[in-house]
């Protein structure tokens, strides 16, 4: 599938999983298919089960964030490395928006660090591309 399909049919789980999840990944995703925004298989099959086991109250709010981070931050370092740099620029800065949006919610209903788990991506970062 390419990136239109994929994000036409996270659209389609958005409402038919409807939630504050896919409440908060539809306007994204709709905004980033406006500027064709290329979108990884592995990573809208991960928003799409995020939609799903959120849905149905198999998933924390929190985990969906940090899968998106966690998919974004690998294919926007693929991307860069490519030399496609405005996909790359995009992804990462997702990833960056999920890990916000994963560490404001989990901080306070688990034992984590954000600190270390932002100095750990700075570096995967800096240390793919260097």
């Amino acid at each position: 599938m390419n990136a239109k399909e994929l994000r036409e049919k996270i659209n389609d789980y958005c409402e038919a999983y409807d939630s504050l999840y896919g409440s908060l990944v539809k306007p994204i995703n709709e905004m980033l298919m406006n500027i064709d925004a290329d979108i990884s298989e592995k990573t809208a099959n991960q928003i799409l089960e995020n939609l799903k086991l959120f849905h149905e109250g198999d998933k924390y709010i929190a985990d969906c964030h940090l899968d998106e981070s966690n998919n974004f931050i690998e294919d926007g370092i693929e991307a860069l490395k490519k030399g496609n740099l405005a996909d790359g620029a995009l992804q990462i800065f997702g990833a960056g928006l999920n890990f916000a949006s994963f560490s404001s919610k989990a901080v306070t209903h688990k034992n984590i660090n954000p600190h270390g788990m932002i100095n750990e991506r700075f570096k995967l970062i800096k240390n793919s591309l260097d």
